[in-house]
């Protein structure tokens, strides 16, 4: 349980940053922690770098990062600002989990979890607990970029890596797929957007309202 005030017996509230390179992403996040304010206090959103205030925890959401992003979690590992680390994804493979946990996250939760349950989880985590969802799947009451397009999470995923700049390899790499699975994917984004070319799609999706990158706190 959170720690308490020695002259004040209300628990304190939990200090988490959210961690992700998109304000989409973010804002997502924390319009559904709104509710739950008097448990968790959202001080920040962080984008290229790490947390600037102290924290309990850094949930960080993985979209847009090659490899689950475990270089970042590493890194907020190591920031003797950030208490715990807690990877928030819609889907991960055991594969995924394992190298997650190797990297130092204390939690692993799906997007699909409940609010209230993911508060608890993350309250436990923040107490130097470990939490890892047993079931993750899709769940559209978070918003993910490119739902403008009609894009699918999976291929979402993939245009933004595209529009960093990767080729198909490495979106192969970074997503745990096939190059055969990216040019489906990548078949499927150019019909969506109405382009013919991968310039254009990077362009295209790069002038989509929620692949905006930017920090807003």
């Amino acid at each position: 349980m959170p720690s308490t005030n020695h002259h004040d017996s209300t628990p304190r509230r939990m200090a988490i940053a959210l961690v992700n390179d998109y304000e989409l992403v973010l804002r997502g996040i924390a319009e559904m922690l709104r509710p739950y304010s008097d448990r968790i206090d959202v001080v920040e959103f962080d984008v290229a770098h790490n947390p600037d205030h102290r924290v309990d925890v850094a949930l960080f959401d993985p979209y847009g990062n090659a490899r689950l992003g475990l270089d970042r979690v590493s890194s907020l590992m190591r920031d003797p600002k950030v208490g715990s680390v807690a990877i928030y994804t819609w889907t991960l493979t055991a594969e995924q989990r394992d190298a997650a946990i190797t990297a130092g996250a204390r939690g692993v939760l799906a997007k699909s979890t409940a609010p209230d349950e993911l508060v608890d989880a993350l309250l436990q985590i923040a107490a130097g607990g470990t939490f890892v969802s047993a079931e993750f799947s899709e769940d559209e009451r978070l918003p993910w970029p490119g739902q403008e397009f009609g894009l699918t999470l999976r291929e979402s995923e993939v245009a933004a890596l595209l529009a960093d700049g990767l080729s198909n390899r490495e979106i192969a790499r970074s997503l745990w797929i096939s190059e055969n699975t990216v040019k489906t994917h990548l078949k499927a984004i150019y019909q969506k957007t109405a382009v013919s070319s991968r310039a254009q799609a990077v362009v295209r999706i790069g002038n989509g309202p929620g692949f905006a990158r930017r920090r807003i706190a």
